[in-house]
């Protein structure tokens, strides 16, 4: 399988100092009990620091060991309903993430995948 894809329910992104990473969950992150999907539940973490030299290399890390890693990333594609990520390897390396946010929370995501990405720098000025 070269592939995979799911449906999340949140989508979220944080800095802290150097590091970004957004987050595509079905777990509530605020810790709402009655709306867990249980520990295998699909999720997708991108995270970058800039505190050292990494290569252009992002932390990316799934419910499936076969898409965990530190890797370059091809293409990420980033919409208020949908992500595409594509990682610089020959196998797992596509996933895609159907979701459905507002357009402040795409704003706020968007700023942070970017920056992952290196479309922008950290050094912007604007905090989460």
């Amino acid at each position: 399988m070269n592939s995979m894809r799911f449906r999340a329910k949140y989508v979220s992104a944080s800095e802290n100092g150097d590091y970004y990473q957004v987050t595509f969950e079905n777990t509530d992150p605020a810790g709402d009990a009655a709306d867990m999907d249980g520990p295998d539940s699909p999720y997708l973490l991108i995270q970058r620091q800039f505190e050292d030299p990494d290569g252009g290399r992002c932390y990316v890390e799934t419910h499936d060991e076969g898409y965990i890693g530190h890797f370059r990333l091809r293409s990420i594609e980033f919409s208020p309903s949908r992500l595409l990520l594509e990682i610089a390897r020959d196998r797992n390396n596509r996933i895609e993430v159907i979701f459905d946010i507002g357009q402040s929370e795409f704003e706020e995501v968007e700023r942070v995948i970017d920056i992952i990405s290196g479309r922008s720098s950290p050094d912007d000025g604007h905090a989460l």
